[in-house]
């Protein structure tokens, strides 16, 4: 059920353009802080499968929050105001830090890069997604008029409607997956900014806070 070979290869062309400008600017990163960022990165990543799936029923269509941005991807500028929510630890921290006027420019720099990078990856993740809500709901309505016409018990529509529901949740784990890692570049990209933008002290209090 993949989309428009075209229209990905674009918006991940867009992508690994924005990560190759990045990779560019930057300062290479020490070898022995690679393994921190991977976990920073792996912690925060979590994020993006813990999700649910509502509808699926007689009387529900199918919907999922956010358009399926879960995790620190489906973040908005609003959301910056209250750093509580789970999903802005990585924000939360940095901010815990009290950065200097010029490391709070270079995090906000960094920031808006990973924003426009998520946007990229997100227009192929979103359409698809839109793709199977619209297959689904159209089975959906298809059982229930099958057994409005009595085709299917209610037994049988019950049935039905829980296998739809399987089927829809194991093709959005599909689409979760096979997007995961563009999406995580992303989020690699802007910790790693962030580790060079902290001092060594500031990064090592980074850690702890995420890891908690």
């Amino acid at each position: 059920m993949r989309i428009s070979s075209l229209f990905l290869f674009l918006s991940l062309f867009i992508f690994s353009g924005i990560l190759s400008s990045c990779i560019e600017e930057d300062p290479q990163v020490p070898e022995a802080t690679t393994a921190d960022i991977d976990r920073v990165v792996d912690k925060i990543h979590e994020g993006f499968f813990i999700f649910s799936i509502q509808g699926g029923t007689k009387t529900q269509a199918f919907s999922i929050e956010n358009e399926g941005m879960d995790g620190v991807y489906g973040i908005r500028m609003a959301d910056l105001e209250n750093l509580e929510d789970e999903d802005l630890t990585l924000f939360a921290c940095a901010n815990a830090l009290n950065p200097g006027i010029l490391q709070k420019i270079k995090i906000n720099e960094a920031s808006n890069t990973f924003a426009v990078c998520r946007y990229a990856v997100g227009l192929s993740y979103i359409a698809e997604i839109e793709v199977l809500l619209g297959e689904s709901e159209a089975e959906r309505l298809e059982l229930i008029q099958k057994f409005e016409q009595g085709f299917l018990t209610a037994s049988e529509l019950d049935k039905e409607m829980d296998d739809l529901r399987e089927t829809f949740a194991v093709s959005y784990l599909g689409i979760k997956n096979f997007y995961s890692e563009y999406f995580r570049e992303c989020l690699h990209t802007l910790v790693t900014e962030i580790s060079v933008i902290l001092n060594k002290e500031q990064w090592q209090i980074f850690i702890k806070c995420i890891d908690n």
